[in-house]
C-alpha cells in the first residue's frame, strides 16, 4: 500500500504539471487548439482523481483520525483547489470560454502544494492526542475548502489587474493578445466575489469548530490568545469587510479586488503559523503541525 501511495501521488503530480503546461500553452498560442484544451482539462481531471485516490489509500492505511498530518492535508488542499476549478470550468466555460484562463494560475499552485506535500512525506504521520479527533478532521476539511476558494479568488483578482492594465494601455497602443484571452473585468470581479463569499462561509465554520474543539481541551483554556486563532479571526474580519463594503457601499472593481488580495495575504500568514517551523519559532502557537516549510 505504501508503494501504491507513492506511485499514485507521483502520477497525480505529473498530470498536474502536464495540465499546467497545457493551459499555459493554450493561452500563449495565437488560436485555441483542441489538443491543448483537451489535454489541459483531461490531465487536470486525472490529477484530481489520483489525488483523491492518494487520500483514500492514506486513510485506509493510517485510519481517518490519522489524516490530519502535513502530507495528507496538503494533498487534500491540492485536490480541492483543482476540484473547485473544475467545477467552475464545467459550469461556466460553455457560456464564458475565457474562464479557462483560470487554469493557467490554479494548476501551477496545485503543483507547488503537491511538492510541499512530498517534502513533508513520512511513512506515518504521528499526531498528538488532541489532533486524533473527528472534530479536527471536520475543522481541517472546512479550512481546506476555505483556502481553496481563497486561492481561486486570488487568481481572479490577478486576472482582473492584468486585464485592467491592458485596458489602460489601449489609450497608448493596441492591446496585446492577453486582452482577448482573459475574462472581462466584470467577470473577474464577479467570480472573485463568489469565491470569497464561499470562502467566508467556510472560514466561519473553521472558527466555530475550532472553538468547540478548544473548549473540549483543558490545556486550550486560553485558546483566544493563540496567534493562529487571532490571525484566523483577522482573515475572517478582512473578508467580512470585503463582503460588507461590496453589498452595502457598492464597492466593486479595483477597490474590492485590493481587499481580496489583502485577505489572501493575511490568510497565508495565518496558514504559516504552526506549519512553518521558522514562523513558529518567532510566533509560538498551540497549533504545531510540523512539516517541510522550513
Amino acid at each position: 500500500m505504501e508503494k501504491l501511495t507513492v506511485v499514485v501521488f507521483w502520477l497525480a503530480l505529473v498530470c498536474s504539471v502536464a495540465s499546467s503546461l497545457a493551459y499555459i500553452g493554450n493561452f500563449a498560442s495565437r488560436a485555441e487548439r483542441r489538443v491543448h484544451v483537451y489535454t489541459a482539462l483531461g490531465t487536470a481531471l486525472a490529477s484530481f482523481l489520483l489525488l483523491l485516490a492518494v487520500i483514500f489509500i492514506r486513510a485506509g492505511m493510517l485510519g481517518i483520525s490519522q489524516t490530519a498530518g502535513p502530507f495528507t492535508v496538503r494533498v487534500i488542499f491540492a485536490a480541492f483547489i483543482i476540484g473547485v476549478f473544475l467545477l467552475i470550468e464545467t459550469l461556466y466555460a460553455g457560456k464564458n470560454p475565457k474562464i479557462k484562463a483560470l487554469g493557467m494560475f490554479v494548476m501551477p499552485i496545485s503543483v507547488v502544494l503537491q511538492y510541499m506535500a512530498w517534502h513533508s512525506y513520512k511513512l506515518t504521520e504521528p499526531l498528538t492526542e488532541q489532533l486524533r479527533n473527528y472534530w479536527v478532521g471536520i475543522h481541517v476539511t472546512f479550512a481546506v475548502l476555505g483556502y481553496s476558494a481563497m486561492t481561486v479568488a486570488l487568481a481572479m483578482a490577478i486576472i482582473y489587474l492584468l486585464q485592467e492594465r491592458q485596458l489602460k494601455n489601449m489609450r497608448k497602443k493596441k492591446p496585446g493578445k492577453i486582452f482577448r484571452k482573459l475574462p472581462s473585468l466584470e467577470m473577474s470581479d464577479e467570480f472573485c466575489h463568489k469565491a470569497i463569499a464561499f470562502s467566508f462561509t467556510f472560514l466561519t465554520l473553521v472558527i466555530a469548530t475550532g472553538i468547540i474543539r478548544a473548549e473540549m481541551l483543558p490545556e486550550w483554556s486560553q485558546w483566544y490568545m493563540d496567534p493562529k486563532i487571532l490571525m484566523a479571526i483577522a482573515t475572517w474580519v478582512v473578508y467580512g469587510a470585503y463582503l460588507f463594503v461590496r453589498s452595502t457601499l457598492g464597492w466593486q472593481g479595483k477597490r474590492s479586488i485590493m481587499f481580496a488580495i489583502l485577505g489572501f495575504i493575511v490568510a497565508v500568514f495565518t496558514y504559516l503559523i504552526g506549519n512553518s517551523s521558522i514562523i513558529t519559532e518567532i510566533i509560538p502557537s498551540m497549533h504545531r503541525y510540523g512539516g517541510g516549510l522550513g
